[in-house]
């Protein structure tokens, strides 16, 4: 009977007009699983992961925002419950006879009460402030598992920087001992008449760019190392596990699904779906708040001369009250509390289709740019072998006296910028993978949650 007459205002329709398909289509159409990062085939990025679930500070965090959320649900849940309260008390007093200073008495008298108080909740007010807390407990756990996949695709996208940076390095180091062993040669034909100081000059201005090039690169290193301790939740210095080159690493084939289903799949816009909802209960708790409150209260009491009599023989007392409170004037507060959270409900309902919309952008793009990463790198692998088949060519003929030097200075710097090139492009492959993964929700997926579950009182 008390549901019946319960507040209930109609969750605002928070339909999103959804496309029938991506706009870049994908080889496999199954979504990825809860554990993604396993596609690339990388222990120690495996082992980061694990790590950075326990060291992680902003996890951390979020795990206490967690439990503040259910202690919230806990004390809202306790006002569907009747508050019981016990008393005891003890007294002594003394009375004379004003006219003979020898005639005096002495009395002691002994009371214990058990009270209780209960608010029917005829309007829904307090149900729905449970649900409420409810709602906002389920956003909480939301935005924890949305913060994990953040944290899971930063640490996978800095340890591909990284290793790039490496790579990077090694790159400009090969290539510096390169260019020194092309001037050991022009400088040995110089001495022989066969090429002049211009030559020289010129060689050596490449081998000191090369140089120059390090500090650069080795600075990045570092930046990249630190960030990842950060996201570990350790200090900078500690030694990071490089095992895997960027070569070595797969990249994988991602399922996108259908754009529908990522409504289940992205745990923020559960969130924001969550919050929508207990921004509704916030309403009819508000809305109810305008009618009467029916309160109950109750006690049951002993007294006795004696302490030993309040079990043997006490005098027993009892009453029950029933008393109805309504708002009459309050300065329009309750009326303000109505349409503060009506304005509340209406900014969380957009709140919820921008995220959605959001979502899917995200997603379609992420779609679009792992394919043109994967179509370029594809290109650039050619370029690449192309520019080292030039410089070899160049060198040879060069050492016979057929080309100048000028042309085997070209194709050492196209050589070695396609071979940095292909590099960032391969990390770049590997990082857009990565915000795929992060844009369909990295395998997440929670089953369908109804906010009109009776609630729990205590839960």
């Amino acid at each position: 009977m008390l549901t019946g007459c319960a507040i209930n205002t109609p969750q605002p329709d928070a339909s999103v007009a959804m496309p029938a398909t991506w706009n870049t289509q994908t080889r496999n159409e199954d979504w990825p699983s809860a554990d993604w990062w396993r596609a690339y085939q990388a222990p120690a990025l495996d082992a980061l992961l694990e790590q950075a679930r326990l060291g992680n500070l902003d996890l951390a965090t979020s795990a206490a925002q967690l439990l503040q959320a259910d202690a919230q649900l806990q004390q809202a849940g306790a006002s569907l419950l009747p508050q019981v309260s016990g008393s005891f008390s003890a007294s002594r007093s003394q009375s004379e006879n004003q006219t003979s200073s020898q005639t005096s008495s002495n009395r002691s008298s002994f009371g214990a009460a058990l009270n209780a108080s209960y608010e029917v909740d005829f309007w829904g007010r307090n149900r729905a402030t449970v649900e409420s807390a409810r709602a906002t407990l389920q956003a909480s756990r939301f935005d924890r598992e949305t913060l994990g996949l953040g944290i899971d695709a930063s640490v996978a996208s800095t340890w591909f920087q990284w290793l790039e940076v490496q790579e990077r390095l090694a790159l400009a180091r090969r290539s510096l001992d390169n260019a020194e062993r092309v001037l050991q040669l022009i400088d040995a034909r110089q001495r022989f008449g066969a090429a002049d100081q211009l030559e020289v000059s010129q060689q050596r201005t490449l081998v000191l760019q090369l140089r120059a090039s390090l500090p650069a690169l080795e600075q990045s290193e570092l930046q990249l190392r630190n960030a990842l301790a950060l996201l570990l939740g350790t200090a900078p210095g500690e030694r990071m596990p490089a095992t895997e080159t960027l070569g070595t690493l797969v990249v994988p084939e991602i399922g996108a699904g259908l754009p529908a289903e990522l409504l289940a799949r992205r745990p923020d816009i559960r969130a924001s779906e969550a919050r929508l909802a207990a921004a509704n209960a916030d309403l009819n708790a508000a809305r109810a708040a305008l009618y009467p409150s029916i309160q109950l209260t109750g006690q049951l009491g002993v007294q006795s001369l004696a302490l030993s009599g309040l079990v043997n023989d006490p005098t027993s007392t009892w009453n029950l009250v029933a008393g109805l409170t309504q708002p009459i004037f309050q300065g329009g507060r309750l009326r303000a509390q109505v349409d503060l959270s009506e304005a509340r409900q209406q900014e969380l309902l957009v709140d919820y289709r921008r995220t959605v919309l959001q979502a899917l952008q995200d997603a379609d793009t992420a779609l679009g740019a792992v394919y043109q990463a994967r179509v370029r790198f594809a290109l650039l692998e050619q370029a690449t072998a192309e520019a080292q088949r030039a410089f070899e060519l160049a060198e040879t003929r060069y050492r016979a006296g057929a080309i100048t030097q000028q042309s085997l200075l070209d194709t050492q710097r196209t050589w070695y910028q396609s071979q940095d090139t292909l590099l960032q492009q391969r990390s770049a492959w590997l990082q857009s993978t990565v915000d795929l993964f992060r844009a369909l929700g990295g395998g997440w997926q929670e089953p369908a949650l109804s906010y009109a579950e009776p609630p729990r009182p205590g839960e």
